[in-house]
């Protein structure tokens, strides 16, 4: 799996109808679904998002394995959804869209409080098995 696909599957997951995805709010007062790759860069602080934000990290954590002439690669995908708007069960519904979709993921949920908002972070596991040797 690469971040497009990633990245792809969690829209169309959380965009589905009902949609449970929050907004960005730009500069120039347009909107756009809160889900974000978080590359070099995080979210930029100049959007405003409302509702359910989906953020994912661009590269996978690896931990590899080595094997009998191959090596066992575990990539493990980051997902974190933060709930902005308090009273709304958003979050409920797409933590049980997420698991049902990736259900080997370890799950850590955080309640929301009077100083941080509810949110629930992902690691999604992905296994790739690579030769160690290139085909002759």
């Amino acid at each position: 799996m690469n971040i497009t696909q990633l990245r792809d599957a969690i829209d169309t997951l959380l965009s589905s109808s009902p949609s449970l995805l929050g907004t960005y709010k730009l500069p120039n007062n347009t909107t756009t679904p809160a889900i974000y790759v978080v590359g070099r860069q995080s979210v930029p602080s100049a959007w405003k998002a409302t509702g359910l934000e989906v953020t994912m990290r661009e590269f996978p954590e690896r931990l590899p394995t080595t094997m009998m002439g191959t090596v066992r690669v575990l990539q493990q995908w980051e997902v974190v959804m933060m709930q902005y708007t308090p009273s709304s069960a958003t979050l409920s519904d797409a933590i049980d869209r997420m698991v049902r979709r990736f259900p080997d993921a370890t799950v850590r949920y955080t309640p929301g409080d009077d100083v941080a908002y509810e949110r629930c972070r992902f690691i999604i596991p992905d296994m790739v098995v690579r030769n160690l040797y290139p085909a002759a």
